[in-house]
């Protein structure tokens, strides 16, 4: 196998000792020796010397190439940690998968020069790859950063999450070789002879088929299949919720197709945003996102069960791909508003995940907003999980 990778993580409250130990249990299970590359993400529990922490992975791996960022939480294929002490540590060797890591800080030009400096830097040709972005949210704005992506590396696919801090914080940290930077993007391409496979899986039910915006302006809905859309919001909740709108703005959002000019929306491929609130004067509902009347919506609910139940058919699509050539190792970026805020439980994802892919080395946090393509373009999506599998395609007879 040209390709090994392996990852650990650790609980440790000491931030050295901790990375140590995740970078020597990733670096083990690798294989020992050096390695090419690593990502680390990390609790901000670790926040005052995350220097200190990449000089140890750096060292312990005996790579300079180190891409990562702060989370709420991180993850492995078989654990998760929120709001706790933790560094996860992904270590990789291959001869035939190339890795670059990037530090783009946030310019007077904002997302577009952001994704012009990567482009820059990649040069041709641009089109090879797959590219993992891990932005500040609170200085890049993710949703225009996929958009300038999609104007200046139209064609390449990008999967990852915005940055994370605990919920009050107002600060993210990126991870760049050992430099950590508050501000910006932090990414890693990866070329050569790469396969890939990518899985998104939501987190809500929808109540009901999609409707048709039939009146709208702007980012309010005023008509949904020609009644006023209000009243068709509460006919779709169950009775016990019917006067309870007010009290599920953490639960209650809408699902937009991936692009306005779609006539249906297909199971699954949709994007939540935010239902922002009821208007009773005007019967209308005010959502987090731009409508157009005539394009297909579905309001959805935030539940626990119908993501477990979404979640593990995402896995048996991945498991039936990975059967027929292995993967090497995976990320999943989980959204910060899944894991236990979702279930009432930790560590439900990874436990699906590890029963379908056993001790496949993957790493992940729980991001602000997750990144993945859908129908060829790279989406911003929110409440999701994204799966994303690593491999090599086969080389061809006489190679």
């Amino acid at each position: 196998m040209t390709t090994a990778a392996g990852v650990a993580l650790s609980t440790q409250a000491d931030t050295a000792a901790a990375a140590r130990e995740a970078a020597a249990g990733a670096l083990a299970r690798a294989g020992g020796g050096r390695v090419d590359w690593g990502v680390v993400f990390a609790t901000v529990s670790h926040r005052p010397h995350f220097a200190a922490m990449l000089a140890e992975v750096q060292a312990t791996l005996g790579t300079d190439l180190i891409s990562g960022c702060s989370a709420w939480g991180v993850l492995t294929g078989s654990e998760e940690v929120e709001g706790r002490p933790a560094i996860a540590v992904l270590a990789v060797r291959s001869s035939r998968l190339a890795a670059q890591t990037f530090y783009i800080p946030a310019g007077d030009s904002q997302e577009l020069g952001v994704a012009r400096e990567i482009a820059r830097q990649i040069g041709p040709p641009l089109e090879e790859g797959l590219l993992a972005l891990w932005p500040d949210p609170f200085t890049v704005r993710p949703d225009e950063l996929v958009r300038a992506f999609g104007r200046v590396l139209p064609g390449v696919e990008a999967v990852g999450a915005a940055a994370s801090a605990d919920p009050s914080g107002d600060r993210t940290f990126l991870f760049h070789g050992r430099n950590v930077a508050a501000g910006g993007l932090a990414a890693l391409r990866l070329s050569g002879s790469l396969r890939r496979t990518v899985g998104i899986t939501q987190g809500c039910q929808p109540l009901g088929d999609p409707c048709r915006v039939t009146k709208g302006d702007g980012n309010v809905i005023l008509e949904l299949d020609g009644r006023p859309a209000l009243e068709v919001l509460r006919q779709r909740l169950p009775p016990s919720l019917r006067d309870s709108l007010d009290r599920l703005g953490a639960h209650l959002f809408v699902g937009l197709p991936p692009d306005p000019d779609q006539e249906r929306i297909e199971p699954g491929e949709y994007l939540v945003r935010t239902l922002i609130g009821g208007d009773s004067q005007r019967g209308a509902v005010v959502v987090g996102g731009a409508v157009r009347e005539g394009e297909p919506v579905l309001l959805v609910l935030r539940e626990g069960q119908a993501a477990r139940e979404d979640l593990k058919q995402m896995l048996a699509r991945l498991g039936r791909a990975a059967a027929a050539t292995p993967y090497h190792f995976g990320l999943y970026f989980n959204c910060a508003a899944r894991g236990t805020g979702l279930y009432g439980l930790p560590g439900i994802d990874t436990a699906y995940i590890s029963g379908t892919f056993g001790d496949l080395p993957i790493i992940g946090f729980f991001g602000n907003a997750e990144i993945a393509p859908l129908r060829g373009v790279n989406r911003l999506f929110t409440y999701t999980g994204v799966l994303v599998l690593i491999g090599e395609e086969k080389e061809g007879p006489g190679a």
